[in-house]
């Protein structure tokens, strides 16, 4: 909030105008923590009224029926989802203010310049498991190995057989020298069907995974469609933990007037069958997210995302898939090969959501038992063990809600503030050096500032105040006391800690304003603030040698596509626009 703003202050101004001639007040802000805070402080502040003589209105979408029908039934306000979000608004603002102030003081004592660092109550645990994971990745080594395959065709049908372990180098040559030029027999066939229950309805955070998975949008950038789709009346309420959607819902309704823009839902309304797959997850707040049946034209990504909720809502009144798989062991000499098919029996749901899914069939020809095949080739190839892979945002997002850390409405936003500050980078998120200092710092001089546990804790403290267990001021005081221990210990290492974080600034500072080669000299072309100005522009690092530089954007924030152009200098990317940084390329005339 701040008080300056123009955009704030008119409504502020409007809430108090509006206020002095009023007699009843309700909240109509979103139905959760968040919500109730909202709507709680702007009628104790703006409009200057008792909140416990004001009334709730439950919502979890904004279509015309139900608005009215919360009018109609108010409810006496949920201070006990207030208070819980009170006691986070607060926990947060003096977790995150003393450990930012505290980082970004010790780097300035050690410099002299004032770098704005941050730290926060979910983020700093959020950062260490990230660091955990690329120290995982560093410290792998990779092991050779080789599998053996033999290949042979039948009905038109390509099929690759592997022998059944990972082998040393002799071990493979051996095996194909033993069956180099023999047949192989059908040893034996295993069929077996498996019945695939439909997806469960969507919480926020399997919306933002699938949308990931299948459009590659960030969290954050999920989150703000959904939340559009949500203002146009088109999907319930994006921000929910909840994986059901109570028999209250109108499901025959929805679908019929689905059905005027998805045919697909007339199968279900002919089946007549309206009890949708339930998943575990509860919200008390509202249900999972579901299209309220309100259709509006919209186009891009608003509209790939609502395509997404609509077959998976479809989807959880079909019948299950039924998938086959085959496993057919093929003997050559006296050595076994396993051929792996899969083939689907029974559509069921994957005929509405299925194109949303990985499931693809991998047909095997018809084989029987002592069948003789001839073997076209025998393949060794050589592999290597991976890594353990490099989380994404959608994976930190889940692993974040594992170890119940964050919300479903902040956790977008912390993921944000991670590659705002430069501790990570990418998609496949890489740990930039400041990102893995500031964990290695804190955690060498003041452990409980990364530790999970401590956040798990307080995430549990918080659900005891919505419970009604806790109160709010007990929660807090307890929070002040370990922040004044955490503290005591970081003033007395103050400068060490500075230090340390100083040299890893610098490099990654360097390696994130360094955007390629300057075609002119050798040199490295950066991005460089003018002290004079302080406006932004490219030079390279051989200047006064080499005076190759280049205006660049004064607005948003640059990134490095590691693309060159065919005039030689590199490509940077602001938002989604997309730019060569030279003035004269031939590609701008």
């Amino acid at each position: 909030y701040n008080e300056n703003s123009k955009y704030v202050k008119d409504y502020e101004t409007t809430l108090k105008k509006l206020a002095k001639d009023c007699n009843e007040f309700v909240n109509a802000c979103d139905y959760d923590t968040e919500g109730s805070v909202i709507g709680y402080n702007a009628l104790r502040f703006a409009c200057r009224t008792d909140p416990k003589k004001t009334k709730r209105m439950k919502f979890s979408t904004l279509t015309k029926n139900e608005l009215q029908e919360a009018f109609a039934n108010l409810h006496p306000p949920n201070f006990p989802m207030i208070e819980s979000g009170l006691t986070r608004h607060e926990l947060d603002w003096i977790w995150g203010i003393n450990t930012s102030k505290a980082l970004s003081s010790s780097m300035e004592r050690a410099i002299g310049r004032f770098i704005m660092l941050s730290a926060g109550r979910v983020q700093t645990p959020t950062l260490y498991f990230l660091v955990q994971r690329e120290k995982e990745i560093r410290a792998f080594k990779p092991e050779i190995y080789y599998e053996l395959f033999i290949l042979f065709e039948k009905e038109g049908i390509e099929v690759k057989a592997a022998y059944a372990r990972r082998l040393k180098k002799e071990e493979a040559e051996k095996i194909k020298r033993d069956c180099e030029g023999k047949d192989g027999v059908v040893n034996s066939i295993k069929k077996t069907k498996k019945s695939i229950k439909p997806p469960v309805p969507m919480d926020l955070g399997i919306l933002q995974a699938e949308c990931y998975k299948n459009f590659g949008f960030s969290p954050k950038n999920t989150q703000r469609i959904a939340q559009a789709l949500y203002e146009s009346g088109l999907i319930s309420y994006p921000r929910t933990s909840s994986q059901k959607l109570p028999e209250t819902i109108d499901f025959k309704g929805i679908l019929k007037n689905l059905r005027k823009e998805y045919s697909i839902a007339e199968e279900i309304l002919q089946k007549g069958k309206f009890i949708p797959v339930q998943g575990k997850k509860e919200d008390p707040a509202h249900p999972a997210i579901y299209p309220t049946g309100e259709l509006k034209k919209i186009y891009g990504n608003e509209k790939k995302v609502y395509d997404l909720i609509v077959h998976r809502f479809i989807s959880h009144f079909s019948e299950n898939a039924v998938k086959e798989s085959i496993r057919a062991d093929i003997k050559v000499d006296k050595y076994i090969f396993v051929a792996r098919g899969i083939r689907t029996v029974k559509e069921g749901w994957l005929r509405y959501y299925g194109k949303y899914t990985k499931s693809e069939d991998k047909i095997l020809p018809d084989l029987s038992k002592d069948e003789v095949i001839k073997i076209d080739k025998i393949v060794v190839e050589e592999k290597e063990t991976k890594p353990p892979p490099r989380y994404n945002p959608a994976s930190v997002i889940k692993e974040m809600e594992k170890l119940g850390i964050g919300t479903k409405a902040t956790r977008a936003t912390i993921l944000d503030i991670l590659y705002n500050r430069n501790y990570i980078k990418g998609m496949q998120i890489e740990v930039t050096e400041l990102g893995e200092k500031i964990v290695d710092t804190l955690e060498k001089y003041c452990k409980d500032i990364v530790s999970v546990r401590l956040t798990r804790h307080f995430e549990k403290e918080m659900e005891s105040v919505y419970e009604g267990k806790a109160k709010r001021e007990e929660v807090i005081e307890e929070a002040k006391t370990k922040l004044i221990k955490i503290f005591k210990d970081f003033r007395k290492k103050e400068e060490e800690i500075g230090k340390e974080i100083a040299e890893a600034f610098k490099i990654t500072e360097k390696n994130n304003n360094t955007i390629g080669k300057c075609p002119e000299c050798g040199g490295e072309l950066r991005i460089i603030t003018s002290k004079k100005t302080g406006k932004r522009f490219v030079g390279c690092s051989n200047y006064p040698k080499c005076k190759n530089s280049f205006p660049l954007p004064q607005k948003g924030k640059i990134a490095n596509t590691k693309k060159i152009c065919e005039c030689g200098y590199p490509i940077l990317r602001i938002g989604r626009w997309q730019f060569c940084i030279n003035p004269k390329c031939p590609k701008k005339s």
